[in-house]
């Protein structure tokens, strides 16, 4: 990532790395034959659905989305990632913008 890009959005993917590897550690991930069963039932469909979900996790974040507003889902999300975001100790130390407020008026 670009520094810009490190700034914006390093913490989240550091809380999606986390996370992966908190469900990889206690087993709750899922198993790599069960992706693998899905792709190779999505490759050999007569007719391919658009998307195919695979575990719990990403059926329940599919029908979440039908039914809820896009902000409601995103808030649902960053609860579920809100764990494992670093400890504001643990963070860099962020930059602050000045803004010069001359000339505006």
């Amino acid at each position: 990532m670009t520094p810009v890009q490190r700034q914006r959005y390093g913490l989240l993917v550091h809380a999606v790395n986390a996370q992966t590897a908190s469900h990889t550690a206690s087993g709750s991930g899922l198993p790599a034959d069960a992706a693998a069963k899905m792709i190779a039932k999505a490759i050999t469909a007569r007719k391919p659905r658009t998307r195919y979900t695979v575990g719990r996790d990403a059926a329940l974040i599919t029908s979440l989305a039908r039914i809820l507003p896009d902000r409601t889902l995103d808030r649902v999300i960053a609860a579920a990632l809100r764990p494992h975001f670093p400890k504001e100790s643990e963070r860099a130390p962020r930059r602050r913008r000045r803004i010069d407020m001359a000339g505006y008026q």
